[in-house]
């Protein structure tokens, strides 16, 4: 009950922010709360941009700043610089581009520089959460009329589709609550 009613307000929390849709999100039984928790504490996590819609965000810093503490529960920050005391390997990849286009199910890769041209109409990202090459979580959504990284309307899209990585709840439970 308590999960239904929270996405009924993100949902219309996402309407008021822009519009930004998720259309798909998947956990696998690997996935915990926990992984967040020791993301969160370990330090800055990998953040992989591939196809950045946005010519103008050098550097993918633009997209890279929108991702910094929008997860559920204690908040993630992300680097695209790895660090050599990193234990663990949490690592976020986000793809943009048509869904299924050019992302592959992998927890492999390095960023791209950002496109050439400027995305016209909507912008749409798969997203995967992964601890060294384990996929534990992935989603995608979509977005129209963004003109760059600081607009509202692609902060809520990376926002929602940070918290559908994270999710708050053990999907290997068997339940979508936290009390299941």
């Amino acid at each position: 009950m308590r999960l239904a009613l929270l996405l009924l307000v993100g949902i219309g929390l996402s309407g008021c922010a822009g519009g930004s849709v998720i259309s798909h999100s998947y956990y696998t039984s690997a996935y915990s709360p926990d992984h967040v928790q020791l993301a969160a504490a370990s330090g800055t996590a990998i953040a992989t941009i591939r196809n950045n819609p946005f010519p103008q965000d050098s550097g993918n810093a633009g997209v890279l700043a929108a991702m910094q503490g929008r997860n559920v529960g204690p908040r993630m920050y992300f680097s695209q610089t790895a660090r050599p005391d990193d234990k663990y390997g949490y690592r976020v990849i986000l793809d943009f581009g048509r869904p299924g286009s050019s992302f592959v199910y992998q927890c492999q890769g390095e960023s791209t520089t950002p496109a050439t041209a400027s995305s016209s109409g909507s912008i749409d990202v798969t997203a995967t959460f992964c601890i060294g090459d384990r996929l534990l979580t992935d989603a995608s959504g979509t977005v129209g009329g963004a003109t760059g990284p600081e607009d509202p309307r692609f902060r809520a899209l990376i926002g929602d589709i940070m918290v559908a990585l994270t999710p708050p709840y053990d999907p290997s439970r068997g339940g979508n609550d936290w009390n299941d």
